[in-house]
């Protein structure tokens, strides 16, 4: 059981500063991903019992969903990839020896995320076109889905030196996958039901549209606030599952972590937060701005505490089996970090001002008719 010498480049930032700017950056991630399952799940439902029910409010509630998702979908991307960079720069004799031996499956994530964007937008267009999404619709779910179960496998991987050896001496070619570790599904289904808070979340924040009817308001709503409610007490039965997956020394090791007991308090507090304003507002079938906005920052609160926790988690394992990511080489070039702050913050203002432009644009008509489903079977 061992790693691949250490890398004589040392980090170009201090530790802590990488890891908490991999912290932030992992929870905007984790919160896009999770809103993209959501509003997958939202517009199956919606799309499939408003044609069989022939509403057209319901469907246009899908429409309203489904139009932003490829928005959504540039921001589950971009926002995946500094996380990354900074689990590469902190854990890479870890994370690349995982990503090679399951190595197929690993680089297919490139395809799968492509084929996910060309769904999103076939969704899209065929909503708009009156027709039937579900079928494509539980496709780009399914899709998202097994995007995250290999990364789950992947980062679950990076964890068990023990094995690497013999996976090795198995497929050196990467044709395989790693089965079998009971912390992989836990950890993969706490991130999907996290899907139902956020996209449920987001269904409330978009049912204050203005240009939108009452009837497809009040859809959004119902489901939005009841699916981000059900939602964050199904995660909070994952988080327990994830807990009890862990080995004994994990276990001893997070309670003696200053920083994983607060990350662990702060998800707890802030999640049953999120539950107790999503479901007020979903079995009432209200929503205000205020209201929308709190629950998708307790939400991110609680998900950044998950982060921390889960922090605790991998740091813990891999201290026991000999790899100290404190113990690392660094020299700090604070140009760089400068730079990369300053660009930082640069993005966050650009961001701001795309949102006040888009809030100032003429809104689209997002009225669906069912007439064109009739025009378009003949």
């Amino acid at each position: 059981m061992s790693f691949p010498a250490i890398d004589p480049i040392p980090l170009p930032a201090p530790i802590w500063l990488m890891k908490l700017l991999s912290h932030v950056t992992l929870a905007l991630h984790f919160s896009a991903v999770m809103i993209l399952v959501g509003c997958l799940l939202l517009v199956c439902w919606h799309n499939s019992v408003g044609h069989s029910k022939k509403s057209s409010e319901q469907v246009s509630a899908s429409f309203v969903i489904a139009r932003r998702m490829p928005v959504l979908m540039t921001f589950v991307i971009n926002l995946g990839i500094p996380p990354l960079l900074f689990v590469q720069t902190l854990y890479g004799r870890a994370i690349y020896s995982s990503s090679v031996l399951i190595g197929v499956s690993w680089f297919s994530v490139i395809l799968l995320v492509m084929l996910d964007y060309w769904l999103i937008y076939r969704i899209v267009s065929t909503i708009e076109g009156g027709r039937k999404a579900l079928p494509l619709a539980l496709l780009a779910l399914f899709v998202t889905m097994g995007i995250g179960q290999i990364y789950a496998m992947n980062m679950t991987l990076m964890l068990r030196p023990e094995v690497w050896q013999a996976m090795y001496q198995h497929s050196p070619s990467g044709l395989q996958g790693y089965h079998g570790d009971p912390t992989t599904t836990p950890r993969w289904m706490f991130v999907m039901c996290g899907g139902l808070v956020f996209g449920g979340l987001w269904a409330l924040m978009l049912s204050n549209m203005g240009h939108i009817g009452d009837g497809i308001k009040k859809y959004l709503r119902t489901s939005g606030g009841c699916m981000a409610a059900v939602g964050a007490l199904l995660q909070i039965g994952c988080a327990l599952a994830v807990t009890h997956s862990q080995p004994g020394f994990v276990t001893e090791a997070l309670g003696a972590n200053m920083l994983a007991k607060v990350g662990g308090l702060l998800f707890v507090a802030t999640i049953a937060v999120t539950a107790l304003v999503a479901g007020l507002q979903g079995l009432k079938a209200i929503s205000n701005i205020p209201l929308a906005v709190t629950g998708l920052l307790t939400a991110f609160l609680a998900t950044t505490g998950a982060v921390l926790y889960r922090d605790g988690i991998r740091d813990a394992t891999l201290l026991h089996k000999g790899y100290n990511v404190w113990n690392q080489p660094e020299y700090a070039n604070w140009s760089v970090v400068g730079l990369f702050l300053l660009l930082f913050v640069i993005m966050l203002v650009i961001l701001f001002w795309l949102l006040m432009v888009m809030k100032k644009a003429t809104a689209p008509n997002e009225t669906i008719t069912l007439n064109k489903t009739v025009e378009a079977g003949r």
